[in-house]
């Protein structure tokens, strides 16, 4: 038996890791180029603005990345998802196809060798709402 309570409550973070074959419902908010190192002091990852100034060897790892905020429907909230140049491509064409199809958009990441990639899929939406019209003086 799968209890999706446990399931949704650890994909349920800021920074949501689906494993292979977990997949997290998203809505997209907004997309930032940043520049991210590894800082070793603070033993996390710092995120900067492209036209501000760093110092290199204060950094490790240096890299470009986009980070997309996109509200997570486990959370109930917004969640924010690093994604590297290739990942951003894949995105933005899975987004054209939600524009124009409908569907829901749903995040997942799958192992390629040694590596994990993020991956986005457009699903079909489980429900369908529509709005009914009916005249006023009928609720009435």
């Amino acid at each position: 038996m799968i209890c999706l309570k446990d399931k949704r409550s650890r994909l349920a973070n800021y920074r949501p890791r689906p494993e292979t074959g977990e997949e997290i419902p998203i809505q997209f908010i907004e997309m930032e180029e940043k520049i991210a190192g590894w800082a070793p002091e603070l033993k996390r990852t710092i995120y900067l603005d492209k036209a501000s100034e760093y110092d290199p060897v204060n950094f490790k790892r240096v890299r470009e990345v986009f980070l997309l905020k996109v509200y997570n429907w486990f959370l109930d909230g917004i969640s924010v998802i690093e994604l590297k140049p290739e990942e951003r491509i894949q995105f933005e064409d899975i987004l054209n196809d939600h524009l124009l199809y409908g569907g829901e958009v749903r995040y997942t990441r799958k192992k390629q060798g040694k590596k994990i990639h993020n991956c986005f899929l457009l699903a079909e939406a489980p429900i369908t709402v529509r709005a009914k019209r009916i005249a006023m003086a009928d609720i009435l």
